[in-house]
């Protein structure tokens, strides 16, 4: 199937400004900051049929064969208040496109789009603010970014599985699904794409009119009300955060009560579903 994304270039008010396709490349989130610093708009896409090194939360890989999924990254300059929202305007929106083919979809916190527990999507989100880089996850420090300038530049990308057969990635993508593997059918990964762009291109607007996407974001976790556990990252496990997933604030981060009843605001951590409700 010929599959010209570029075509679809200008066509909605922000995103898809600009439009990059490439058949191979390292990863869309590395092509998207050089297109950035070369000064491309806000709402620029680059999408690419094939990732040698795609890459998600931390520093893990995305497992996608060429021409099977969307594998992309969009550029955005909104101002500095509207970080936070990033990270989740692109899964809710990502959840929004499998919602529009009849499959009810979920987000794990903050980022992981699944169904019935088997992950459909990732997104990642970087920023930078004023002339230095800042190279942390959207999600750390708090959520906070330099808020000494009037604007920053993020880059957000999404894995969405579109045609991915999770039988024969058991082992690679374990507990990973697709909109196919749902549907039982073959899907156009075209239209999967224009949809995407479409629903992205409204949660922006969105925000950048001064709304929220908190409220539709937080509807849509189904890590509340669980038990979780929150991992540091370090192998002394000791130090992991157990308890209850109470609720989420308002830039976010996930509320964890622990078992002596006191709340824990977590920005950033690998998260544990101990049980299911």
């Amino acid at each position: 199937m010929n599959q010209n994304f570029e075509n679809l270039a200008g066509s909605l008010s922000v995103i898809g400004s600009l439009i990059t396709h490439l058949e191979v490349t390292t990863s869309t989130m590395d092509v998207a900051w050089k297109l950035s610093e070369a000064g491309s708009p806000d709402g620029t896409v680059v999408i690419a049929d094939h990732q040698s090194a795609g890459r998600g939360r931390y520093d893990r890989t995305w497992v996608s064969k060429q021409g099977q999924d969307i594998l992309c990254s969009v550029i955005l300059r909104p101002r500095v208040s509207l970080a936070g929202e990033l990270l989740m305007l692109a899964a809710l929106a990502t959840a929004d496109v499998a919602e529009a083919y009849g499959v009810d979809a979920g987000i794990k916190w903050p980022n992981d789009v699944q169904i019935a527990g088997k992950k459909l999507a990732g997104v990642i989100a970087e920023s930078k603010t004023g002339s230095q880089p800042d190279n942390h996850d959207i999600w750390s420090e708090n959520n906070k970014p330099d808020i000494s300038v009037d604007g920053i530049t993020a880059v957000i990308g999404i894995g969405l599985n579109v045609n991915f057969d999770p039988s024969k990635e058991s082992i690679l993508a374990p507990k990973s699904t697709s909109l196919s593997a749902e549907l039982g059918r073959e899907v156009d990964r075209t239209e999967v794409f224009k949809q995407l762009m479409q629903t992205l291109d409204t949660r922006y607007a969105y925000i950048t009119a001064g709304g929220s996407v908190v409220p539709a974001w937080r509807d849509r976790l189904t890590t509340l009300g669980r038990k979780v556990t929150i991992r540091n990252g370090k192998s002394d496990d000791s130090k992991d955060l157990r308890g209850v997933a109470h609720d989420v604030d308002s830039i976010g981060r996930l509320i964890v009560r622990d078992e002596n009843g006191r709340d824990w605001p977590v920005s950033a951590g690998e998260v544990t579903v101990q049980d299911i409700r």
